[in-house]
């Protein structure tokens, strides 16, 4: 067996570049798990976070970030991945747009894989 096969097991060492993408995951989950669960103080709190997160990415990390969020809402129930688009126009209009682009290529790729989706309006 080659190294590459032994390797398989032991994750990728992570750098300082790849922790801004991570950082904006977690904020963007915040802002798209629960959007009508808080009160209107804590969903801007989060929005903000999430703003902030997103100002701090690269312009490289950007894409990753609409392909996170579109896979998000592809594996989401219908009505939730709406709320959550809603919450995400609350956040950045332009990414939203752009995650609305991805949704359609995300769920085909995921059906490809054998998914089943919910389709998001």
């Amino acid at each position: 067996m080659g190294d590459a096969a032994l390797n398989l097991a032991v994750p990728a060492p992570h750098t300082a570049t790849d922790w801004p993408l991570r950082l904006a995951q977690q904020a963007f989950a915040q802002v798209i798990e629960a959007p009508a669960a808080l009160d209107r103080f804590a969903a801007s709190g989060r929005r903000q976070a999430a703003r902030q997160a997103l100002s701090a990415l690269s312009v490289d990390d950007r894409g990753p970030l609409e392909r996170w969020l579109a896979l998000q809402l592809v594996t989401a129930a219908a009505e939730r991945a709406r709320d959550a688009l809603a919450s995400l126009a609350g956040v950045d209009a332009l990414l939203t747009a752009a995650v609305r682009a991805q949704l359609a290529r995300t769920a085909a790729a995921f059906s490809r894989a054998g998914g089943r989706l919910q389709p998001v309006a």
